[in-house]
């Protein structure tokens, strides 16, 4: 019998996978509900160490919240309308910030219902003012309409590739065939390295949600729902695998869901933030458990879990916890949390696997005090 013994003395060299965020908190930290068509950005826009929310909204405008608190806890000002030079841009606003000519601030890619970004560059990083350039910048074309963009290096050259989401469900991606000073955008391909139609107005964000050095992307519908795409290739080389609606723990914000990461708290997670088509924003708290490889422990407490590899029973002991008080969860690779048949009582617990197909899955043990993370390899057949 192959036991697997965790102890919080010393630091697990195990794999963590166990995803999770809270139940929504609706226009928390001083947000309001300020127009219908909510797509919400945060950047530190005035160089102050916390974040900022810009929130492009369905008129065309865009409402200004400045952060007032601090890098763990944010308050937001009464916002008002297009800060530092920023215009109406007709409906549909969709800001996307970066330094996308690497010269230390913030500039702005807005989308918009039509078929445009419109590029607005930033003169400073602590009093921003920003400057009309132009429509569909450096060779931008072929854009949809309701166009919804994102910056992100995707490949890890040190330059910004640029993502749109639009009103048919697709993707565009450009690559940036510039630099990081100047940019400059290959022709668009649709629906890029695996993605999919997600479902009218998709909106994407981006991040390297399970920790191994790529970006992963969550897309927004009109529907309300959120579609996760893993990213199972690299850093360099993007490949996304099969899609999860509403993974970790997520659910519907009613309609037009547009995603937005950022570590709201400066506890070194990516919180979730979500904009909606009635004007609210939803605030997703990322309570990942970190595993004992990243996070050490100063608690005496062991836990067991074997057989590992196991076939149909997994049983879990353990010394100094009330397993009875403790939260077991069992997770897909993909993430997903699964639905197993658990019984427990204070001192010992057990987790039927039977129905599962071979594979590796993540087990989570968690209570107020403790947090483990273990990889579980199933053998044998499921149903």
């Amino acid at each position: 019998m192959n036991r697997l013994t965790m102890l919080i003395l010393i630091l697990y060299s195990g794999v963590a996978f166990s995803q999770s965020f809270s139940s929504p908190v609706i226009n928390p930290y001083n947000l309001d509900n300020a127009n219908a068509l909510n797509s919400p950005s945060f950047v530190d826009i005035d160089d102050d160490g916390d974040y900022d929310c810009f929130a492009g909204l369905g008129n065309g405008f865009t409402a200004y919240y400045k952060n007032n608190g601090t890098i763990s806890s944010p308050a937001f000002a009464i916002w008002y309308w297009n800060a530092f030079g920023i215009f109406d841009v007709g409906n549909s606003a969709k800001p996307a910030f970066a330094d996308i000519d690497d010269d230390g601030d913030y500039d702005l890619y807005m989308g918009e219902a039509g078929f445009r970004i419109v590029f607005l560059r930033n003169s400073s990083s602590s009093n921003p003012n920003f400057t009309y350039i132009s429509d569909n910048p450096a060779g931008i074309s072929g854009l949809g309409s309701n166009v919804a963009p994102v910056l992100v290096d995707i490949d890890d050259d040190g330059d910004f590739d640029l993502f749109t989401g639009q009103l048919d469900g697709n993707i565009l991606f450009f690559r940036n065939i510039g630099t990081r000073f100047i940019p400059s955008w290959a022709n668009s391909v649709n629906n890029p390295f695996g993605l999919n139609d997600v479902g009218s107005r998709s909106k994407p964000a981006f991040c390297d949600i399970d920790k191994d050095g790529d970006y992963d992307i969550f897309i927004g519908n009109e529907s309300g729902d959120i579609i996760f795409f893993r990213n199972t290739g690299t850093k360099t080389t993007p490949s996304f695998g099969v899609s999860l609606t509403n993974p970790f723990e997520l659910s519907n914000v009613v309609s037009n869901a547009t995603p937005t990461f950022v570590d709201i708290d400066n506890d070194e997670k990516e919180d979730l933030f979500v904009g909606s088509g009635n004007g609210d924003t939803y605030y997703f708290k990322n309570i990942t458990v970190v595993s004992v490889d990243e996070e050490q422990n100063s608690s005496f407490v062991e836990v067991k879990a074997y057989p590992n590899p196991v076939n149909n029973i997994l049983s879990i002991s353990g010394s100094y916890i009330d397993l009875d008080q403790t939260e077991l969860s069992v997770y897909s690779i993909l993430g997903e949390k699964l639905n197993l048949s658990i019984t427990k009582n204070a001192s010992n617990a057990s987790i039927n696997f039977s129905e599962l197909t071979a594979g590796i899955y993540i087990l989570v043990i968690r209570n107020e005090a403790v947090n483990y993370t273990t990889k579980i390899i199933k053998t044998g057949g499921g149903f």
